[in-house]
């Protein structure tokens, strides 16, 4: 029996991108790498009203596997996490 692959949407995609990008994990970044795969995957499925507290939680996962290397000048990073930090809704007219 064939298992249908599960598409990837555009955060979870970013934060795979990034993760790589920080090249080999130690200690907890592991774990938190997993952690930020669920929160990415999370906002491509809609999180509904918890929208913002996953996107803030994404945003300090991220950056705890950020301080975690030894090269924070990851520019995928940079970019998922100036995405995850723009405000959210619609602005005020």
């Amino acid at each position: 029996m064939a298992v249908a692959r599960r598409r990837q949407g555009s955060n979870e995609r970013a934060a795979r991108r990034s993760v790589r990008a920080l090249g080999e994990l130690s200690g907890v970044q592991p774990a938190l790498a997993e952690s930020a795969f669920t929160l990415a995957r999370a906002l491509d499925e809609g999180a509904g009203l918890a929208t913002a507290a996953v996107a803030r939680e994404l945003r300090a996962t991220l950056e705890a596997l950020a301080k975690g290397s030894d090269d924070d000048s990851d520019p995928a990073l940079a970019a998922l996490l100036g995405r995850l930090s723009s405000p959210l809704g619609n602005s005020p007219s």
